[in-house]
């Protein structure tokens, strides 16, 4: 690193070694000699004049290499261990209370449920196939859920065909056959739906108390309980956003989303804005997207892949992040990714992770 630079027709300070000393006394006595141009001066009012800037100098070179040489201390990241990250798995809760692990690598028929066998198809998918057709009897249900580091190892095909993915800490309770006039679903966490259609039968999902309705569809729903809004995001056909029990006309009759455009219901209140599809779809697509993120929402939903607990050390920040991470990284790989992009660090002890700013 280059030194201070006091004044450059006197002297460049690199460090106060020896060479410095030099110089400075080799100036100290040629000015004393000569000043001007050509006359003689008095040497006393010199002697003084370079005795104070010869100190100045010296302390600046001091001070300045002392500054660079021992700098103040920084926060600094502290990994104990790493955690990795989550896995493909989920549970199938049949109608008796059985409960089946679905985990890659599983095949053939897992379960029947009245007249409709549960089976993995050639497709990777866990199908649900009625036996019977045009049974009425009441449909018994079932629920597929994660728990918090876990992801659907394929998608849930429903006995109409609509596929269905779950992201960590995620469920859906169905029936194993749509006997009524309405497909009713109803969904906690984050899922994603590639509805069947049918104009005749509607496909509704019900989310906490917001109702979506399908118009053709391809749509995601994120609508976990530490998060402080429920969003709907669609990314092909139409669906309908209501609220059935509010007494707020837009809630109780709703909005119609297009293509591109994402439902954000909060504290009784619904709003629709351009979507940002790569980031609602990145866990789909096996991968983290933050943008315009702050490390708070970060944080949420890294602890629900990792299985981790979040603490913070002092006031977090409200700065915002931008990044794109795979989520088949280690936890100390992400936190790196992290740190590189603003002035924040981390503590990792077993399961526990401190930020610190």
């Amino acid at each position: 690193m280059k030194g201070f630079t006091i004044d450059q027709q006197d002297v460049e300070v690199v460090n106060p070694d020896q060479d410095v000393l030099n110089r400075v006394y080799g100036r100290l006595q040629r000015n004393l000699a000569f000043t001007g141009i050509g006359r003689r001066q008095k040497p006393v009012q010199y002697i003084w004049k370079f005795a104070v800037a010869a100190s100045v100098i010296l302390a600046v070179s001091f001070g300045g290499y002392f500054l660079l040489h021992n700098p103040q201390p920084q926060q600094v990241s502290y990994y104990k261990n790493d955690i990795l990250p989550g896995h493909s798995q989920a549970t199938l809760t049949l109608a008796n209370g059985q409960k089946i692990i679905l985990s890659k690598g599983l095949a053939g028929r897992i379960a029947q449920q009245g007249n409709t066998v549960i089976g993995v198809n050639g497709q990777n998918a866990i199908a649900y196939t009625a036996t019977v057709a045009n049974d009425d009897s009441p449909a018994a249900l079932n629920t597929l859920s994660t728990s918090v580091g876990e992801q659907s190892p394929f998608p849930l095909v429903l006995a109409d065909g609509t596929k269905v993915w779950l992201d960590a800490k995620s469920s859906i309770t169905f029936p194993v056959a749509f006997t009524g006039k309405d497909r009713l679903v109803k969904v906690t966490g984050e899922a994603y739906f590639e509805v069947s259609h049918n104009e005749a039968h509607p496909f509704k999902v019900a989310v906490k108390d917001q109702i979506i309705e399908d118009i053709g569809t391809h749509f995601n729903i994120n609508a976990y309980d530490d998060e402080d809004a429920i969003k709907t995001t669609l990314v092909e056909g139409a669906v309908k956003i209501s609220v059935p029990g509010s007494s707020v006309s837009l809630l109780k009759y709703g909005v119609i989303l297009s293509p591109g455009e994402q439902s954000i219901l909060s504290n009784s209140s619904l709003n629709v804005a351009s979507a940002d599809l790569e980031k609602s779809l990145a866990w789909k697509n096996g991968y983290f997207r933050f943008n315009h993120e702050k490390i708070q929402g970060i944080m949420r939903e890294l602890s629900r892949w990792y299985d981790i607990d979040v603490n913070y050390s002092g006031t977090a920040s409200d700065e915002e992040y931008y990044a794109t991470i795979s989520r088949y990284k280690s936890i100390i790989q992400v936190m790196t990714m992290l740190e590189k992009t603003k002035g924040i660090h981390f503590k990792i002890e077993g399961r526990r992770v401190t930020v610190m700013q």
